[in-house]
């Protein structure tokens, strides 16, 4: 038998490679045209999904990070009421020793009353005195002269105590004064073209006003405006290719220095 041709050598080796393909040969490949089509058209609504989960993630970290700064206040807030509270009650120890030791120097000057005449009877025209004084110092609308007398006389016991006692209350605030500063009031600013119902607008542009001289003069500065904060969205593709560059580009250089 001859030398094989080149044809035969190519053809022998095209049957090789039928015999092992059908010796080894693969199950028939079934596409599913719904999950083909899905996955082929899908794309952006996965990304969307994608954006949607970041944008879930970032805001349940900005959730925490506030649930543990309002607990780091809460905490703090309440160490400072512990110390306010400890000193307070060291004060209120060393105020009740003061007390006591005042008490027990007024028990040693206890005051055992008036004394009595030959009689045995109070002075009459001393209490007459002071009787007429009193009256003729209460004076004015606003004072008022009140009596409180002791019905049951036993439950004071052993305390020194007039079973009849007369104050007299003078009230705080006086109606008729203040309406007639009210009207004095309305006078002086009639006097001087004042009106009292724009009174508090034209304070508010005084200040504001006083506000803008002082920033212009360089006595404060002027309030910094709250800067929006920056939206999330995602890296379009020339973005990230620029960004991969630039970082290849970094790493080339640090090479070349090392």
């Amino acid at each position: 038998m001859g030398p094989r041709t080149n044809r035969e050598i190519l053809t022998g080796g095209k049957k090789y490679h039928q015999r092992q393909s059908k010796k080894f040969g693969v199950d028939e490949v079934v596409f599913d045209k719904s999950s083909r089509q899905e996955y082929l058209t899908g794309f952006h609504k996965r990304k969307l999904e994608r954006k949607k989960k970041a944008q879930e993630f970032h805001k349940e970290q900005e959730r925490l990070a506030k649930i543990e700064e309002r607990k780091q206040d809460r905490d703090e807030r309440q160490r400072n009421f512990e110390e306010q509270l400890s000193q307070m009650k060291a004060a209120k120890g060393l105020a009740l020793d003061v007390a006591g030791e005042s008490d027990k120097d007024d028990s040693d000057n206890e005051w055992t009353g008036f004394g009595e005449t030959e009689e045995g009877k109070v002075d009459d025209d001393a209490e007459n005195l002071d009787a007429s004084q009193d009256e003729e110092e209460l004076k004015g609308i606003l004072l008022r002269k009140q009596v409180y007398k002791i019905e049951d006389p036993q439950v004071l016991g052993d305390a020194v105590v007039d079973e009849e006692t007369t104050v007299v209350v003078e009230s705080l605030e006086n109606p008729y004064s203040a309406s007639l500063a009210q009207r004095s009031l309305e006078a002086a600013a009639k006097a001087n073209n004042v009106s009292l119902e724009k009174l508090e607008e034209v304070l508010e542009k005084s200040i504001n006003r006083a506000k803008k001289y002082a920033i212009v003069c360089g006595v404060s500065k002027p309030k910094p405006k709250p800067q929006k904060k920056k939206k999330f969205r995602y890296l379009t593709k020339s973005e990230r290719h620029a960004n991969n560059a630039k970082a290849k580009l970094n790493k080339m250089k640090n090479r070349k220095r090392d």
